[in-house]
This record gives C-alpha cells, structure tokens and sequence, in this order.
C-alpha cells in the first residue's frame, strides 16, 4: 500500500503544473505540518488531498486554455464561437486549416503565459519545494523530476531561440548587448554600472529600441539597394516567400473575388468570398460580426502582399545585402582582431579546410537541384506567346483530356472582345489575327490541333526485357499557321505538305507509306539513341506502333515545350489508331498581341461565348499553371536541404568548439588587450562566416559545371495530365545568390554558440 501511495504521490509531482504546487505548498510543507512531519511514510489522506490539488489546478489552467481559445477565435472571426450570429443561420463547418491555426495560437499564448509565470521567477519559484514534509517522499522526488524537465525544455528553448537570433544582423544583435548585460560597454569604452534595478531596466528597454532600430535601418537601406539593381520583375525563388508568407485569416478562392458584391460573369449570381476558419462569410455575418470590408479586406491579405514587393520576389538579394552592411557596419563601430582570425584559420588550415568541404558538397548539390527547377522555369517563359489564347473543352484540365470536335470551332475566331473581365471597355477591340496559311492564301491565325500521347516500344536487344516509353504527337490543320502561332520556326528541313505522307521504299526495297513529321530536337535526341545516332536527322525514319514515321523537318524548338513532341499533319493515319478524332486544342492569336489582349478574350470565350461551353486560358497562364510542379519541388529542395545542413551546422560548430578549447589562453590575452566580449563574439562569427563563405563559394563553381546539362521532367497542372518534357538546367546568379545565401546561413547558425561560449569566459578564468 506505501508503494502504490508513493507511486502517486510521484506521478502528481510531475503532472501536476508548478503554479498549483506553489499556491498549494502549505498542504505538504515540513513547518506548521506537524502531522505530515511526524508521519513514517506516505499517507492516504494526504495523497487524496494532493490528488484533490492535482484536479483543482488542471481544472483553472483548462479554464485558461478556454479562454485563450476564445481570445484566439475572436481575433480571427470577429466572435467567441463559430455562430454567424442573426438570421438564424446555422453555425458553418470550421475548415481543418482553421483549426490547426487557432488550435496553434491558443497553444502558444497558453504557453508564453505559463512560461512567463514560471520563468519570470524561476529560482525562488524552484526552490520553494525544498521544505516537503517527509510523509511526501513520492511527491518530492516527482517535483524534482519535473523541475529537471522544465529546467531541460527551458535551456532547449534557449538554445532554439539562440540559433534564430543568429540568422539576424550582427550589428543589431551587438546594439541590444546590454539587454542581457546592462552594464556591458558597446558603442563607448566604459559605462557607468547600472547599480538600481530602474537604471538596469531602462538600459535593457533602451538597447532593444536601439537594436530594433539598427535592424530597421539595415533592412531599409537593403530594400532601397535592391529595388535599384537591374533584376527581373519575377524571382526564381519568389514562389519560396510567398508559401512562407502565404496565411491570411480570410481565404479567397477566385482572384477575382473582392469583400462586398462582385459579378464573375454575364449572369452569373453575386456571392462572397471563402472563410478560411469560419466558413462562408456573407454581408449578414460581416456585419453580425462587427466587420467592416476595410478590415476584412485587410485580413484577407497574405502576408507577402503588406512587404514590398522586392522583399517577395528577391529576398535573396535583399537578406544578403542586409549581411553586407552589417558587416560594413561592424568594421565601422569598433576593433576587431581579424588578422588573429586569418592567422588562426592559415595555422589549422587542415581543420578549416575539412570543415568547409562539408559546405561546398550541400552547396553544390542545393545548386544542382535549383538548376534542375530553373530549367522548367525556362521552358515556361519560352513557352508562352504573349496575345495566345489556348481553347479546351468545358470541364478539362489539361490538352490530353480535351474535345472540342470539329464543328463546334468555327466560329471562335469571329469574336470580338470590348470589355475585359471586370466589364470595363478595353482600349481597342481584340480579334484573332490574320496570317496566310499553306496554301498563300489569307487566313486567321487559329491553330487547330490534336494532342496526344501514345506509348512506343523501345528497340532493344533479342533476349533483352521490353521497355516502352511515352510520346507525344501534336496532329495540326495547316503547318504554316501553327509555326506561326507557337512562333516556332525550322531549324533544318521543311515542314510537312498538306497530304501528310510519303510513299518510297523502305530497307526491304518494298515500297511503304510513311507519315511526315517535324520533331523537336529534344524528342529527335531521344529517338537517335534508338538507332545509335547523337540524333535523328532529316530524312531519317524511326516507327511508332504499327506505323513508320519520316522526319521532315527539325523544329527550332530550344526553350520551349515543344521541343519534346512530334508535329504532323491531321490525317486518319495518326488519328484513328490511337482513338482520336476530334480536336483537342485550338490556340489563337489576338490582335493587339499582348497578355492584356489574350486574358481578355480567354475570359470572353470562357463567360460570354455562348455557341459552345468552352475552356480558355491565356497562353502564358496555361504554362505558369503547368509549372506548379515547381513549387512543390522548391518545398522539397528546401526541406532536403534542411536536412543536409544539419550536418554542416554541426561541423562548424564542433570545429569551433574544439578552436576555442585550444585558445582560451589567446581569448584571456585578447581581453587583457583591451578587446571587449562583443569584439571577441564578432571574431569567432568572423572566422566562423569565413570558412562557410569559402566552402560555399567552391559549392558554387562546382554547381556552376551543371550549366546547360539536359533532363527529362512532367509539367502538369492541379488537375493532372501534363507533358513530358526535356529541360536545360540553368544556373544563373539567382541561384548562385541563393547558394552565397545558404551557405552564410549555415555559417551564422553554427558559430554563434560557441563564439557565445568564447564571449561568456572571465579573463582570470581563461589564464588558468
């Protein structure tokens, strides 16, 4: 029975939360307990009494749990619950997303109260449980248990918010020393000591004001830097900042939604946006939940869109000029030892080197990987013509699952678009170009086409395994005015004539009927291998199914998509044995040819045409959607590459640790020099940030080798489908930024402990 008694006395120790223990501390104290005091062992009734205690205090800190909750789900909907509130309406279904977001914050503000309790009065509040009366032996050792715990997840706290710190400006950091130690010297030579608790406060509050300044300012002058620089409007690694920076409390669905009334088309009923955690929000729960559009609105807004936009689209260059200032600005506060530095690093240039091999292996294969990304970024922007509209069936997602048939078509490039999406008159009216055809004679510039994929088995050997791969053919009307549309030009050969075949002997000398083609010079590197060429050439054959093929023609085709598929001529031969024979794409283009002009008529024939139920994107649009793929292999690149820097993090950590074990003596003579401990913290992230620098840089010019290496990939929508593509992989110097980025990141997070261990030692200890 003592053993169960002091099992729970153990158990209440450490899952009863510390605040309960200490309000209820009298209970199970050794003064004024004369009963407990003189008691040989655990006791029922004072278990029942802890137990009593224990239920007490879970059951206030749920309360305040509830509350935080409440405070949570008011901040973000507007009210205590989930009710729309007038009407009568039912309460909507709150969204998972929403949820985990409230569930998250409630979490957190609980958490930093408790913390804060404890935290704020850690060692009195600790210590208080050493006076237990030892009929509680079971609850002292459980309080000890827990203490340990607590002590352990503040320290890993500590240390988390440590390695964040270290990713901020260093200059900021040094301003706000004197928040940790008020009466540590930074911008003078000496400082009066802070002998109140008043004059300590205030030169914390002050030296976070001032570092928050500091911090501001090198942000200010980053922005103002980049925003001059001669970059694109778009980032490659934009999309990285906006997933990021990606959650707002109102989610809208359609870019077009708007908070109050919008119409989306001819017809079409007025309605309001999502809400991502409360469900539909109506003008009704707007005004229930005291909201104006003004603050809805705002609320809507992700994160990214309140930054400047150089913030979003090139925060590479941003974060890395913020470094380049700091450091400029540390070399102009104050002294430090950098040629102890470079002398050091000479001396244990072994050490040094090994430590930096580990940066220039992840660097290089990050900058591999983003290549790899850079390249379906390329064919996306060669891809799309400005002014092309492309045409598909209602309800498909993607060219493959589209058919649009024959007749239905006709009358699509008659159209003539006034007003753009939001109904307001355009600047001239849009109407699908005129070009000649293949024949010479006039004709709109409306390519008719039929895409598809078939699966060809590869030659292989006799006894070797069959494989089989997958092509993609694109069957048109009239070759001149697809050429011109998808601004495609020949790069050998001629294009196919309007018969679309060719009869001549084949290698048994019978005579055989063979379709004309124009292939991309991606697929015509793929088929050469088959045949043991570099590629195929003009007037090489190759067989698909139970049909020959003759190469006409090689499309110019570098860049885009196209490059990886087999054009011919719309005839039954390539049309009926693989089950297609309606039209799967149309793709115009308008005149004025510009994006404006093309989203204007995709709108148009996708609202408003009314002949047939259509699906119309621009072009540009169409492969921006295809390349979504990029983002999730962003998402994946910098997960992996998370998880690769661990290793280089910890390398430079132990190689500074281990530096300044053998250097303590050098730190003490350093102090006695006169060096203060922020000159000495600067000194080892110096070296620290040196070593990363070089090992990435090297990273960097291996990665650079990658320039121009091909690879196969899928573009393919949300919607599924796609198109298999061959890609270059291009390193420009956004991706070399991003690696100089990476790298220093690795640097800065690795060395800031142990140069904080360097900067903690007294000088007397250090001689020693």
């Amino acid at each position: 029975m003592a053993s169960l008694l002091w099992f729970a006395q153990y158990l209440i120790g450490f899952l009863t939360p510390l605040p309960g223990l200490r309000a209820a501390r009298g209970v199970f104290a050794s003064e004024g307990n004369d009963s407990a005091e003189t008691s040989n062992g655990p006791t029922l009734g004072g278990t029942i009494l802890l137990g009593v205690v224990h239920v007490v205090t879970w059951g206030v800190l749920s309360f305040g749990l509830l509350a935080a909750f409440g405070l949570a789900t008011y901040l973000t909907t507007g009210s205590f619950s989930f009710s729309m509130g007038g009407g009568g309406k039912p309460p909507p279904t709150p969204s998972i997303t929403g949820l985990i977001v409230m569930a998250f914050f409630s979490v957190s503000t609980f958490f930093v109260g408790y913390v804060s309790i404890v935290g704020l009065i850690d060692w009195p509040f600790l210590n208080s449980f050493k006076r237990i009366a030892p009929a509680f032996d079971g609850l002292e050792s459980g309080i000890d248990l827990q203490i340990r715990f607590v002590r352990a997840v503040y320290s890993l706290l500590g240390t988390m918010i440590t390695l964040g710190l270290s990713l901020l400006p260093l200059s900021a950091l040094i301003v706000a020393l004197p928040a940790v130690s008020p009466n540590e010297a930074v911008l003078t030579n000496t400082v009066a000591p802070a002998t109140t608790w008043w004059r300590r406060l205030g030169r914390r509050v002050s030296a976070v004001v001032a570092g928050f300044v500091v911090l501001l300012t090198l942000f200010a002058l980053a922005i103002q830097f980049v925003s001059i620089l001669p970059l694109p409007a778009e980032g490659r690694l934009a999309a990285v900042a906006r997933k990021v920076l990606g959650v707002a409390v109102y989610r809208v669905e359609n870019p077009k939604d708007v908070f109050g009334d919008y119409r989306a088309g001819a017809g079409k009923k007025y309605r309001a946006p999502t809400f991502a955690l409360a469900g539909e929000l109506t003008k009704e729960s707007k005004a229930a939940k005291g909201y104006s559009d003004d603050y809805a609105r705002y609320l809507s807004e992700p994160l990214y869109e309140r930054l400047p936009t150089v913030m979003v689209e090139h925060w590479p260059f941003v974060v890395l000029s913020i470094y380049s200032f700091d450091l400029l600005l540390l070399l102009a506060i104050g002294k430090v030892p950098v040629a102890y530095n470079v002398r050091n690093v000479a001396i244990r240039w072994r050490i040094s080197a090994l430590t930096a091999l580990a940066f220039t292996v992840v660097v290089a294969l990050v900058i591999v990987l983003l290549a790899f990304v850079n390249g379906m970024y390329e064919l996306n922007d060669g891809s799309g013509v400005p002014g092309n509209v492309i045409v598909l069936s209602d309800g498909s997602t993607d060219e493959v699952f589209s058919n649009l048939g024959y007749g239905d078509v006709d009358n699509i490039p008659t159209v003539t678009v006034t007003h753009d999406a939001e109904d307001q008159p355009l600047p001239a009216p849009v109407r699908v170009k005129m070009g000649t055809g293949v024949d010479g004679k006039p004709a709109y510039l409306m390519s008719k086409e039929i895409f598809y994929t078939v699966n060809q088995k590869i030659p292989a050997p006799e006894g070797a395994v069959a494989r089989r791969r997958f092509i993609q053919l694109r069957a048109m009307v009239d070759s001149k005015i697809s050429s011109d549309v998808h601004n495609v030009p020949l790069a050998k050969g001629q294009w196919f004539d309007p018969s679309g075949i060719t009869t001549r002997p084949g290698p048994d000398g019978k005579p055989r009927t063979y379709i004309q083609t124009v292939i991309g010079d991606g697929v015509a590197a793929i088929l050469g291998e088959d045949v043991g060429k570099p590629r195929l050439e003009v007037d090489d054959t190759f067989v698909i199914g139970d049909t020959d093929w003759l190469v006409v023609g090689i499309m110019k085709s570098e860049g885009k998509t196209f490059g990886s598929e087999i054009w011919a001529q719309n005839t039954t031969l390539i049309t009926k044995p693989f089950g297609k024979d309606k039209y799967t794409t149309l793709v115009l283009r308008t005149e004025p040819e510009t994006d404006e002009a093309a989203r204007a008529m995709a709108y148009h024939l996708q609202y408003r045409y009314d002949q047939q139920k259509v699906k119309a994107f621009s072009e540009r649009e169409y492969f921006k959607e295809l390349t979504k793929t990029n983002e999730d292999f962003l998402t994946q690149i910098i997960l992996l590459a998370v998880v690769m820097a661990v290793g280089g993090v910890f390398g430079v950590m132990n190689t500074m640790f281990a530096s300044i074990a053998a250097r303590i003596k050098e730190v003490g003579v350093l102090r006695i020099l006169g060096f203060k401990r922020w000159q000495i913290l600067i000194s080892f992230m110096l070296e620290s940030l040196a070593i990363a620098f070089v090992g990435g840089l090297v990273g960097c010019l291996l990665g650079l080798i990658a320039n121009g290496f091909e690879a196969t990939s899928t573009l393919s929508g949300q919607g599924g489908g796609g198109k298999r593509v061959l890609l270059k992989l291009t390193v420009d110097y956004q991706t070399i930024a991003a690696g100089i980025l990476f790298t220093l990141m690795m640097g800065r997070i690795g060395g800031l402990v142990p140069a904080l261990s360097a900067m903690r030692m007294k000088i007397l200890d250090t001689l020693k």
